[in-house]
């Protein structure tokens, strides 16, 4: 029944798998970039049955029901490997809810637009920090790596994250391990001692980890990194919020976006709002936004390539 559920989810692109615990059954939905789907509603015996095989292969406790657990394992299909990962916990009447996530290999991702890719190769070569937002499952972590591939060639690339998803033999990544004391704030700092010229952090998401990205932005490394935002400007509001100062973040960020992936006729889109150390500095200094990415989505809704409800959708 897992064969069959992580094959099916596969075939169909699926990016995670929901266990939701009913009274007397399990509800089971799956999700990708484009819809929802609701897969099945099973016994308790056979969702206990699923969910304890999947947390076995996951190296999580199959006794413990209430507490948070995460694992990872891989799974292959078409001999590749996909990474699969698994959070389960316990709600208030210890019934345990699951989340499966499948992260594929690079050629199974929407392909990175060639057009965006020449667009941010410039500034991917200066000195400094690139920092990209938007929802999960955006591309955020495709983009930095479709960039830094190009310059693989000639530059050493180091990547830390939690966990690694996307496996690339010619950079070296590092994963962060809380209970190993490898955070975010340590490898930064070991990682600098390794001297790559390309640094990617996963993500920004307290203010030591911050700290320490805008630090090696600032030693002359080009640093992309991930950081929550629901716009390019609110970015700067949460270095801010870090306790990074204006100066720093002049000195330090070459690059800030804020991207998602739009539904387009039966396909999937990067739309790109992205601005560069003239627009940042006027927005410190005077703090007015445009509404580029207003009128991106406005201008894709007139051009027929979105409809209403998409444009609705993605306006916020």
């Amino acid at each position: 029944m897992v064969n069959n559920l992580l094959t099916e989810a596969c075939i169909n692109q699926i990016s995670d798998i929901y266990f939701f615990p009913r009274d007397n059954f399990y509800h089971i939905e799956a999700s990708n970039a484009l819809q929802s789907y609701n897969v099945a509603d099973l016994t308790n015996d056979e969702s206990f049955a699923i969910m304890n095989f999947l947390k076995f292969n996951g190296g999580l406790d199959v006794s413990e029901r209430r507490r948070s657990q995460k694992g990872a394992f891989n799974f292959i299909y078409q001999n590749k490997n996909i990474f699969i990962r698994i959070s389960a916990v316990g709600d208030f009447k210890n019934r345990e809810s699951m989340v499966v996530r499948l992260i594929y290999p690079q050629e199974y991702n929407t392909p990175i637009d060639e057009g965006i890719l020449e667009k941010l190769r410039p500034v991917s070569q200066k000195k400094g920090m690139m920092l990209f937002a938007g929802p999960m499952g955006s591309g955020k972590t495709s983009l930095m790596y479709s960039l830094s591939r190009r310059l693989s060639a000639t530059k050493k690339v180091m990547c830390i994250e939690d966990p690694i998803e996307i496996v690339e033999d010619d950079f070296l990544q590092l994963q962060v391990n809380d209970d190993a004391g490898m955070t975010y704030e340590e490898l930064i700092k070991t990682s600098l001692r390794h001297r790559p010229e390309v640094l990617i952090i996963g993500e920004i998401r307290d203010k030591n980890t911050a700290k320490q990205a805008i630090q090696a932005a600032l030693c002359g490394y080009t640093v992309m990194s991930t950081i929550h935002g629901k716009s390019k400007y609110s970015v700067l509001q949460r270095l801010r919020q870090f306790g990074i100062e204006d100066v720093e973040i002049i000195n330090a960020v070459n690059f800030i976006s804020y991207q998602r992936l739009v539904p387009v006729f039966d396909n999937l889109e990067l739309f790109l709002d992205s601005m560069e150390i003239s627009e940042i500095k006027k927005y410190l200094a005077d703090g007015l936004p445009d509404e580029q990415w207003q009128q991106l989505l406005k201008n894709a809704y007139q051009a027929g390539q979105i409809n209403e409800e998409t444009y609705q959708e993605y306006l916020s």
